[in-house]
């Protein structure tokens, strides 16, 4: 009885927790369909090399945002969307330009980006360093592509926060992707790593007496 009694207590106190909680934030990635080819590829990525592109890039969306109250899934009808898209053509302001990734968000609502599969593609093989083989460029394409998702979420996550507002090459706020750094090395939060946390912690558990 006594063991029972304590079960239920337990169970009791989780489902208190889970309501008293924040609930989870739903991070949507996905990839469109893409291709590419380059002489230094020797052709065409095949569906293998897609494959293995998107595994990394999930691995670095992963890492960024460990310990984060969020769920990575490839769901479109999330909170928060980023897709992976052949191009992406900055359209406001009468631009019309070319640009690695874009985010629109309203605070309470959500937000839709995009990241620009042949900006990424291309940037893996203008900096890397000589002698990589086919194989890192293959990977390094999948971490610039994922470590740009990550930025985009960024934007999207803390709605309002000037997060290009860093000087650091080898962090996730930096406002350009054409650096060795998005393709090559390991990659830190800056400011923003703080914020998020504040913002998008697991909810912790007090326990009463």
């Amino acid at each position: 009885m006594m063991a029972i009694a304590r079960l239920l207590a337990v169970t009791m106190i989780g489902v208190a927790a889970a309501g008293c909680g924040r609930p989870v934030v739903s991070l949507g990635f996905w990839f469109e369909d893409v291709a590419f080819e380059s002489p230094v590829l020797g052709g065409r990525l095949t569906a293998d090399d897609l494959r293995v592109i998107e595994a990394v890039a999930r691995e670095e969306l992963a890492a960024a945002f460990r310990g984060l109250n969020v769920a990575l899934n490839d769901r479109r009808e999330s909170r928060f969307r980023v897709r992976v898209t052949q191009t992406v053509v900055e359209g406001r302001m009468r631009r019309h330009a070319v640009v690695a990734g874009e985010s629109r968000s309203v605070s309470w609502a959500g937000g839709f980006g995009s990241v620009n599969f042949t900006y990424y593609a291309s940037g893996a093989l203008v900096f890397a360093p000589p002698g990589t083989s086919r194989s890192d460029l293959v990977v390094a394409i999948g971490r610039g592509l994922g470590r740009g998702a990550v930025h985009e979420f960024a934007h999207q996550l803390l709605t309002g926060t000037n997060l290009h507002a860093t000087r650091d090459r080898g962090s996730y706020e930096y406002y350009a992707a054409s650096r060795e750094q998005q393709y090559y090395g390991p990659m830190h939060w800056d400011h923003a790593g703080p914020l998020l946390k504040q913002k998008y912690a697991f909810p912790q558990l007090t326990a009463r007496r």
